[in-house]
């Protein structure tokens, strides 16, 4: 079993990968089994806290209202444990809807003109990524409601009959993949967006009415049915299973169930705690798939940490109209307990009928421990031939100087940096010319390296230096939040105290996971290293630091849009709060005489009820 600390580490890079990536490290199983082995050993982890993963790129977009993620039951007797906590009256009406895997978005309309699309992120912030709608015609620039501001939720993906180019390769899961390309961008026309909910204001008060209010709105929107008792629960399940996940042109990994009432929404969530996800839904999720297959190989590929991700090649089989022949293999310490070896039988699942993975070795079973994984254990790093050794969960090649690790460690600071238009095509041809070898010298990169190079053109390399000049300058928050080190996001910085490089490089301070680790990344002489080479190329910033006068959380219907309400809260000195909590100064509501659930639990707690009115008529 991992330790905590392990645990965490390898969850994190697995939301990352999944959210912001699309090569998943983990499938939707394995990362299943290790949220509940880490749940074993510290039900109290922050990591429980957190929804999705932090938004790539420097455009960022905070939500009007949290995305959170769901509640999840694996069949339908968990469903009817989940009824029986509700405790809803006979004849509460449901809604069922399929679950899509593909990239959750958001459209927020203004004046009934679109403002911006978002990714889901980490739930509260998301990746600006307004720039699709221009390809992908299920996102209009205007709709006719024009009195209310409104935010549409959905799902971005592939359908599964995408057809991609002249070998008839279907596209399937690379659907964020086409959203975070940099290049080539005309085939985001293959990506749809199904709409199924909506924030910020309610066209209906049923669910069912929303998407009606949708599909009439000329959104693409997701089929839903009509629930009325626990027998139609188990037998739409069934027909699920048997017929509409092969049936449906969208990848799903799962049913939604919803009280169809949404007028209740919120009393239902004021009986727990609401931080991960809604009460008043679940997520119903499906038996993987599977079939069995040979062992090829196993193809080790180098990250920039140094650790070797395995991934197994097998004789090519159908699971659910998809034709696989390779699956992660997540780490060293799997295949070392799944006693690979060439030629063994394998049972392939393709977990919630979206990611596959290797779900058994069929064959190991009796097989001598000296004879385990003796022709697949690399014994030296593929790309460089350096040692390697075990560490963790991970092989790792001990090689800092290897050109893949390199490479990854460009990348991952272009994306985090968000230079938008740097494929990694580009930041390979550049590694292979010996133009760049580590991050600082993308700064230090001037024109006549690039002129002449194959696919230079006078308005490629034009883009590559605004790319790199949008990020010469930063704030030591910005600095640090883009190194690498788990769990540290600007959110973490703040709350640790650390406003400036002295602060970081003078942390000590070990109470919290992310202090832990910050701690241990400046224990590596190569860490510090990097971060020196970065500090003689970037511009530091000071942080504009404003005493906060309180945390200031909002409900109901405020007179302005949430995203305006929240610049005018954090103008005047205020923190934004999404969800009410114990730091929670004051809520803004619509009538602080109200008696809403929310305004009752404020009261109890001796949070100040104001009025938009009122508040947005005081002076600052």
């Amino acid at each position: 079993m991992l330790k905590e600390q392990d645990l965490i580490k390898l969850l994190t890079e697995a939301k990352d990968a999944y959210y912001n990536t699309d090569t998943p490290l983990l499938s939707d199983a394995e990362f299943d089994r290790l949220e509940d082995e880490l749940r074993a050993l510290n039900p109290g982890s922050t990591y429980f806290s957190v929804v999705g993963a932090a938004a790539d790129g420097s455009g960022k977009i905070t939500h009007v209202e949290p995305m959170l993620s769901m509640g999840k039951a694996k069949s339908p007797q968990d469903v009817f444990k989940w009824l029986d906590k509700l405790a809803m009256p006979r004849d509460t009406k449901w809604t069922m809807q399929p679950k899509i895997d593909g990239l959750s978005a958001s459209c927020y309309y203004s004046g009934g003109v679109l403002q911006y699309v978002a990714t889901r992120g980490d739930g509260t912030v998301g990746q600006d990524v307004t720039s699709i709608s221009d390809f992908i015609t299920d996102i209009p620039q205007s709709i006719s409601e024009k009195e209310h501001d409104i935010e549409i939720r959905g799902e971005l993906y592939l359908p599964k009959d995408t057809v991609y180019d002249t070998q008839g390769r279907p596209l399937r899961n690379n659907c964020v993949g086409l959203v975070n390309r940099k290049e080539n961008r005309e085939d985001l026309k293959y990506v749809r967006f199904v709409c199924y909910q909506t924030a910020r204001w309610n066209p209906s008060d049923s669910e069912a009415g929303i998407i009606d209010w949708l599909t009439n709105a000329g959104f693409h929107t997701v089929e839903y049915f009509n629930i009325g008792s626990r027998g139609d629960i188990e037998s739409f399940y069934n027909q699920y299973l048997e017929t509409y996940r092969d049936k449906w042109l969208y990848e799903t990994d799962g049913l939604i169930l919803t009280v169809d009432d949404n007028t209740i929404h919120e009393e239902i969530d004021s009986r727990w705690v609401v931080d991960h996800h809604h009460h008043y839904a679940i997520a119903i999720k499906p038996p993987a798939a599977a079939k069995k297959t040979k062992l090829t190989g196993v193809d080790w590929q180098v990250s920039r940490q140094g650790a070797l991700v395995p991934v197994a090649l097998f004789e090519s089989v159908q699971l659910g109209g998809a034709n696989l022949s390779r699956a992660s293999l997540h780490n060293y310490a799997f295949v070392e307990s799944m006693a690979l070896q060439l030629g063994d039988e394998l049972l392939i699942e393709r977990a919630n009928d979206v990611i596959p993975y290797v779900k058994e070795n069929l064959s190991s079973k009796g097989r001598d421990g000296d004879l385990f994984f003796t022709d697949l254990a690399p014994g030296q790093c593929p790309v460089c031939q350096s040692e390697v050794k075990t560490e963790g969960v991970h092989l790792k090649c001990t090689n800092t100087e290897c050109p893949e690790r390199k490479i990854q460690t460009i990348l991952y600071w272009v994306k985090e940096s968000g230079m938008e238009q740097i494929a990694e095509a580009t930041i390979r041809q550049l590694f292979e010319q010996k133009i760049i070898s580590n991050v600082s010298d993308l700064y230090r990169v001037q024109t006549e390296n690039l002129v002449g190079l194959e696919g230079f053109a006078e308005k490629k390399i034009s883009n590559f230096f605004q790319q790199i000049d949008k990020v010469r300058q930063m704030t030591a928050p910005e600095l640090i939040s883009k190194l690498g080190i788990p769990l540290v996001q600007q959110k973490a910085l703040k709350k640790l105290g650390i406003k400036s490089m002295e602060e970081f490089l003078h942390f000590e301070d070990d109470s919290y996971v992310a202090g832990q680790n910050i701690i241990a990344w400046k224990n590596n002489e190569d860490n510090m290293s990097f971060l020196d080479n970065l500090l003689e190329v970037v511009e530091l910033k000071e942080v504009e630091v404003l005493e906060s006068r309180g945390q200031v959380c909002m409900t109901g219907k405020g007179p302005l849009g949430r995203k305006e309400l929240q610049k005018i809260i954090e103008s005047r000195g205020y923190e934004f709060s999404s969800s009410v909590t114990k730091s929670t100064s004051i809520l803004l509501c619509e009538d602080p005489e109200g008696n809403s659930s929310k305004l009752q639990k404020a009261r109890k707690n001796g949070i100040q009820l104001v009025s938009y009115k009122d508040f947005l008529s005081q002076e600052d």
